[in-house]
């Protein structure tokens, strides 16, 4: 429909998350016909509306190329550093990365509108770091898909997304201004937020997010498809929430992957709420309207199908459940049992909402478990805690499994600071977007065989 007509091939490259076997399956039934390997050669350089993106890591682990998403490398993860550096950190992109004027840092423009039927303020980069205007803030916190582990639900019955493993999170210091001040200094009733949370659901007012990554094809721009999500107006308005507009990540301007100039950053909600290339704010009744708030990211029982599955009836994904992963060992890695006869593992732990972690548990048979030392973030208390918990463990290994070269299964469990646990199945969190899955994380390892002594012969050696 985009295309009115005309030719479909740029929609198709800026939309290339459907170039999948699925799409391409449902597409086949309407084809009329094939192109000659002649004509083939002399059409016209494809579209990439891709070409553009920055330059990345080549150790992150690539999931989607375009729109660029991938993974912080295990390898990373397993080095424990309470903050990611920033080359290393996931990206999660749903569209090309903006360029241009409206990027730029001398030019940028944020638009904030207070309220309905209400003139919108508009306040470039260098206000925002005014500092005689906007007090800086520093706020350490993860930002996390909510499909990270989808794989493990792929485990059980195929879902639709991304295929991520355990590093779609990462950890930064963000810094900025608190979303709070810039609501005040425009003239939102610092009260208004809560007030209408207090009259109920219906009553509640949001403060909806645009990005600045929408699709644009040639002269046409996609008015409608641009990025965008919602959160409570209490919650931005909440002190305690520490909701931030930011412009640094680890010290350093905001890279190009992750939002620069500026991005809303929501801690302890799903990542898709803390929307990258901020062009607007927007106090509204009602949520975004935005694909990613309506129809996507929500999670159903596993019984619904997609063809009984009603967006409408489900909220947005905002706080997220309490998850832990192991980093080191690595998936079906040879391990080397200490002389005590324990493996050493190590991972991270969080749950959402501000809720800190105050166990973390790891076993290798499901029964008996060891509890795991815990690195909690300083400066953040169990009722407000941003930032990822990293742990390590000496796992003591049952002896009737202490045998060279036998498989052995690693497991890891958190509870939280208000004592919500993992459950113990993916089948119990499996749904059809695969997302919230926060099952018991297990990993499969072999101990390492001993090595076999060779005897010295006159021609050679014998095993």
């Amino acid at each position: 429909l985009k295309a009115a007509g005309g030719q479909i091939d740029p929609f198709w490259a800026m939309y290339a998350q459907h170039n999948v076997a699925s799409v391409k399956d449902i597409l086949g039934e309407h084809r009329i016909g094939h192109l000659s390997e002649v004509e083939y050669k002399n059409l016209p350089p494809p579209f990439d509306p891709y070409q553009t993106d920055p330059k990345r890591d080549p150790e992150l682990v690539v999931q989607a190329a375009k729109p660029f998403n991938a993974e912080c490398p295990l390898s990373q993860l397993a080095k424990q550093e309470y903050w990611t550096p920033n080359e290393k950190f996931f990206v999660r992109n749903h569209l090309p990365v903006p360029t241009g004027d409206i990027v730029d840092p001398k030019k940028y423009v944020l638009e904030i509108i207070p309220g309905e039927d209400q003139e919108p303020v508009k306040l470039t980069l260098a206000d925002l770091q005014d500092e005689k205007r906007f007090k800086r803030k520093k706020v350490s916190a993860i930002v996390q898909c909510s499909g990270n582990r989808r794989e493990d639900q792929n485990s059980v019955a195929q879902v639709e997304g991304l295929t991520w493993y355990t590093g779609a999170i990462s950890n930064a210091e963000w810094e900025g201004v608190a979303l709070k001040d810039v609501l005040d200094y425009v003239g939102v009733p610092s009260d208004l937020g809560i007030n209408s949370e207090l009259e109920g659901e219906d009553e509640q007012l949001h403060l909806q997010m645009e990005g600045l990554d929408r699709p644009k094809v040639g002269e046409w721009r996609d008015t409608k498809g641009f990025y965008g999500a919602s959160i409570p107006l209490a919650w931005a308005q909440d002190p305690r929430r520490d909701v931030l507009l930011t412009f640094k990540m680890n010290g350093e301007p905001l890279p190009a992957d992750h939002g620069a100039p500026v991005r809303c950053l929501v801690p302890g909600v799903a990542g898709a709420r803390s929307v990258k290339w901020l062009n607007k704010l927007i106090v509204a009744s009602e949520e975004s309207q935005s694909h990613w708030q309506q129809n996507d990211y929500k999670a159903f029982n596993n019984s619904t199908t997609w063809e009984t599955a009603d967006f409408s009836s489900l909220p947005a994904i905002q706080d997220m459940p309490v998850n832990s992963a192991i980093s080191w060992p690595s998936p079906k890695s040879l391990v080397q049992l200490t002389p005590d006869g324990c493996v050493e593992m190590k991972g991270w732990a969080w749950s959402g909402g501000g809720r800190g972690i105050a166990r973390v548990d790891v076993s290798a048979d499901g029964h008996s478990w060891t509890e795991a030392v815990l690195r909690r973030p300083e400066g953040q208390s169990l009722t407000r805690t941003w930032a990822w918990t990293l742990w390590t463990a000496k796992l003591p290994v049952p002896t009737d499994l202490q045998k060279p070269g036998k498989a052995l299964s690693l497991i890891v469990k958190a509870v939280d600071a208000q004592y919500n646990v993992q459950p113990e199945s993916i089948e119990s969190v499996w749904n059809i977007r695969g997302v919230l899955c926060n099952g018991w994380h297990r990993i499969q390892v072999t101990i390492q065989p001993k090595r076999v002594a060779k005897t010295r012969l006159e021609f050679g050696y014998a095993e």
